[in-house]
Order: structure tokens, then sequence, then C-alpha cells
């Protein structure tokens, strides 16, 4: 049964969803009201009789009460979380910004991210947008403070580059002393609790008026300094009298995967490295991300194998203007071009995709036109015609055949009823992944990291559908996504299946976010030659090529049969 609390919850983030949409203002305001006034009602209004229930609100709350109660979820709202960028969702718990304020930052600012919003305001830029002045900036850092003082845990991408200068500036200070990320952070974990540091520096000997600019010290204890950087992430550094490289190693690994180590040393020895503890346990160097007991102890390559940033030579899965991207096509497709990738694959949402302006037929047809006439000018750069293709309820794809054929690759994506078991999703999955027409399974969860857990799905029999059907499986590389989870990958490599590392960027800066999903990526053992998008633009033309030929061998086979 949902209560009352929850339905609150939900109709407050259906009005902020709309106004931030520029969607039925009306309904906005009846579902704030609604939200209120149930703050006053004792008894569970799912309970409620319908004469009950319109003594209280409106028919269109009735009807929005009624889905709750039959479905646990409301449709419409569900769509409205799939098209927000994540970090909106994170941006709606700052005091203050409102579904209008949001929608403004969004559209015309182009900020989709508390980081970004702080940045902003810290430059004065925000002064410029219609509605906020002086005022409101210095509100809106206050309030981003306050938020940041009862966070529990971040977003990786939050935290790292501010945790990597952390360390640069304390080896500046203290030039004679090692210091050294770790724990979470150092395994680049897709959240982190904090920042954690290990130095050979004495507690005793930590100067912190030297560290002012960079670092609040809260306390002391044995061993130990705890505080928080200006933005407010709170730091942890151990402070080590010996065996630094020892210690280093103990402070980085999951427990259970230094558990694993230590259960293979001798007697203690002297260590002159972290390389020298794993092979004095017998063991090849595990790399600081893999050590989560999980793709490790299988990794039967060498780690230059593994698959990093400057390997991905094309950008996969982008939106433009064309549906809710912020840039236009030809300006995302120059920004590709001039960070030296060679290809891109341009896949706005479809028609389903109503909210995010999913393109109908003639509109994706007049795309099309764009795209062949800018390939003409910016060869051997090529730009490959998608489409984000919605997975219907039935678990068939947005469009019909004679439509998707004209497509150089499909991704295909769950982004409405999210609310579904284990079974439901897995075969809505699996039916999408035996289309014909499908080449790339997005974020096969819909989750959100430390908003939404995305629906339940069994991994393997869906990579083993992938396998089956040809189809790759992408990591989204947006750091609130990181979907499919990096802890699947090893399944996926042993049953061949390719994984995309695909920012899903909404505007030129989010191309950036491949670094976070390459990240994710080398977590679970991927390697350079299992990752599609690190194929050269010759290999993927011929990839592709060849997997359209088995489209057209299927298609004649099924008609025969």
């Amino acid at each position: 049964m949902v209560s009352n609390r929850e339905i609150r919850r939900l109709f407050n983030l259906y009005a902020e969803l709309l106004l931030l949409h520029g969607q039925d203002e009306r309904l906005a305001t009846l579902l704030s009201g609604a939200a209120y006034r149930m703050r006053r009602i004792a008894e569970e209004v799912v309970r409620l009789n319908k004469g009950d229930l319109s003594e209280l609100f409106r028919p269109g709350i009735i009807s929005l009460i009624d889905e709750l109660k039959m479905t646990g979820t409301i449709e419409t709202l569900d769509e409205l979380i799939q098209l927000t960028p994540s970090g909106l969702f994170e941006m709606m718990r700052i005091r203050g910004l409102g579904g209008k304020k949001l929608a403004v930052l969004w559209k015309v600012g182009h900020i989709d991210t508390i980081d970004a919003l702080l940045e902003a305001c810290k430059k004065h830029l925000i002064t410029d947008l219609p509605g906020f002045g002086k005022k409101t900036q210095q509100n809106i850092i206050a309030a981003i403070e306050s938020y940041r003082d009862h966070l529990d845990r971040f977003h990786y991408a939050s935290v790292a580059d501010t945790a990597i200068e952390l360390v640069q500036a304390l080896k500046k200070i203290f030039k004679k002393n090692e210091f050294s990320l770790c724990g979470e952070v150092r395994r680049q974990a897709t959240t982190v609790a904090g920042i954690e540091i290990i130095t050979d520096l004495p507690r005793q000997k930590f100067n912190d008026k030297l560290l002012r600019k960079n670092l609040i010290i809260q306390s002391f204890r044995k061993g130990e300094t705890n505080g928080h950087t200006l933005d407010e992430i709170p730091v942890r550094i151990y402070h080590v009298r010996d065996q630094f490289p020892f210690a280093l190693f103990q402070r980085t690994g999951s427990e259970a995967h230094v558990e694993n180590v230590l259960n293979k040393l001798g007697r203690k020895v002297t260590y002159r490295s972290e390389e020298d503890v794993y092979k004095k346990a017998g063991l090849r160097y595990i790399l600081p991300e893999m050590r989560e007991n999980v793709a490790e102890w299988r990794f039967a390559h060498k780690n230059e194998d593994l698959i990093k940033s400057e390997d991905i030579r094309g950008v996969v899965h982008n939106h433009t203007r064309w549906s809710d991207g912020v840039d236009s096509l030809a300006d995302f497709v120059m920004a590709c071009k001039d960070r030296n990738y060679e290809y891109v694959v341009i896949s706005d949402h479809s028609k389903n995709a109503h909210y995010a302006g999913g393109l109908k037929e003639g509109k994706i047809l007049r795309q099309m036109k764009e795209i062949a006439e800018f390939n003409k000018r910016i060869a051997p750069f090529r730009i490959f015609k998608s489409i984000e293709c919605d997975i219907l309820v039935s678990g068939e794809l947005d469009y019909a055949a004679d439509l998707l054929q004209l497509f150089d690759l499909v991704i295909v994506s769950i982004h409405q009823l999210l609310k579904m078991d284990e079974e439901r999703a897995t075969t809505r999955l699996i039916k999408a992944i035996e289309n014909p027409y499908t080449t790339i399974l997005g974020h096969m969860t819909g989750r959100q990291l430390l908003i939404r857990p995305g629906y339940p799905v069994d991994f393997k029999k869906v990579i083993d559908a992938c396998a089956a059907n040809n189809v790759i499986v992408e990591i989204n590389a947006n750091p609130y996504r990181l979907d499919m989870d990096w802890s699947h990958i090893p399944y996926a490599m042993s049953k061949g299946v390719m994984i995309s590392i695909n920012p899903d960027a909404h505007s030129i800066f989010e191309i950036d976010n491949i670094r976070w999903g390459v990240s994710a990526a080398r977590k679970g053992g991927l390697t350079r030659d299992m990752t599609w998008n690190a194929m050269p633009l010759r290999n993927i033309e011929k990839w592709l090529k060849e997997r359209t030929r088995g489209i057209n061998t299927r298609t004649v086979s099924l008609a025969v049969h």
C-alpha cells in the first residue's frame, strides 16, 4: 500500500518536473496543493472511498491516486523522471530552487549539476539569467553548502578532481613526505563516502596553517586527521609510521580483496612497493581500481590491455536540439571532431519520448538529410544516423521495421513504466534485444545512482540474449547512471559480448562523461579489444555492414519459414 507520505513525495516531485519541462502548470499547482493538504489527513488516502476523495481532491488528483492504488506508480511521472538529466534531481534538493528556476538554469544557462551551478555562482555567471540576481546567487551558494553538510555519499565524478588536487597540494607543501589517495576514491568506486588519503607524515607535524586554502581540519585522533574540503567533502588522512607501501595496499583494496592477498603472504617482511606486496603473495600486480574482489582474480590479460580514455575512437549515444539536447547537431559534431574523435553517433529520442521532443517519422527523415549533407563536408570524420528508440511496455520498439532499417544503428532503452518485477523487466528487455534492428542495449536497469536503484533484471539472461543476437551492451557513462554496472562486465566478456562506453551526452560538456564510463569499465576488467567504440572508424563501418548483411539474411529466412 502506498502511504500518504510517499504520495506527497511523488506529487511534489511530479509538480516540480512539470514546471521544469514546461508542462501543465495547472496540474502542477493542483499536485502541490494536494500534497500540502495530505499533511493534515490522518487516514491513508488510498483507503478512502470515492465520496470522501471527491470532497478532498479534484478529479485529476483522484485519478492519480487511483493509478497509484492500482499500479504503485504514475506512468507520466516515470516518463518525466527518465527524460530529466540526473544532475537536476540533486539540484532539486537545494533550498529555493523550484521547477521554474531550475528550468531557466537548465534550458537557458545549460546548467544541470550542482557542481556546474556552484561554479557558475562563484564566477557570477547566473546573474545574467532572467530571474536571478546577486542575492539569489548568494542564497544558492549558502544552500549548496548547507546541503553538502548533510551528504552521506557522493558521486565519484563530483569528488575525483578535488581529491587529486588535494593530494597534489599536500605533496607541494610537504615535499619530503609520501601522500596518496586510498580507499574508495582510489578504487574509483561509482559512489564514495569522501576522500581518503594516506601519508608517512606524522600527525604532530601536520601543520594545519599551511592547509587552509585546501583543507579545513576538524579533529585529530590517534593516527588520523579528519576534516573537509572547502567544498564540504569529508576528508580522512591516515598517518603511518613505517611500511608505507604495505599500508597503502591495506588501505586501498576492499576488505575481502585485502584479506585474500594477506592469506597468501608469508611472514611479515619489508615491502619496497605495492607491486612487491603482490609479487611476494605470488600474484600479478592488481591495479587499484580492480581491487574489489570481483573481477581481478579471473582477469587473464595484461594490465596494459585495460581500456583507457585515449582508446575511445568514437562518441556513441548523443542528443542534440532535435530532441532534448542543448546544442545544435553541427556544434555538437564539431566539438567531437575538435576532440580528435573519428566518428559520432547521433541518437536523439524516439517519438514515444514525447516529453523529450521525441522525433516523429517526418522529423527523423529531415534529420537524416541534414546528417547526410553534413557528412559530405566533414569527411573523413563520420556521423552515424541513429536513434535512442524506446522499448515499449510490450517489448516492441517504437518504430516499424521500414523506418528502423534506415538507421546506421539503433540504441534501445526503457524510459517508461519502470515499476516492474525481475521477470517482466527481463522479458521486456530480451524481446527488444531480439529485434533484428537492435544494435546496442542502452542503460540496462534505468538506475540513477543515489536517486533510484532501477528495475531488477536477470543480467545473465539479458547478456545471454545479447550474445545470441550480436547486440552490444552500453555502459552509460553519465556519472549518475554508470549502467550497466561494472560488476557484470566479466560475465559479458566471457560470453563474447562487446561493450560500448557511451556518454549519453545532452550537451557538448557531457561528451567528457566518457571519462567516468572508462573508470567504471576498468573496475570490471574491460579490455580495449572488447570495447566497441575503441574500434577505429573503418572497423566500425565494416562491423555495421556485416551486421546489416546478417539482418537481411535473418529477415529472408523468417519470411521463408
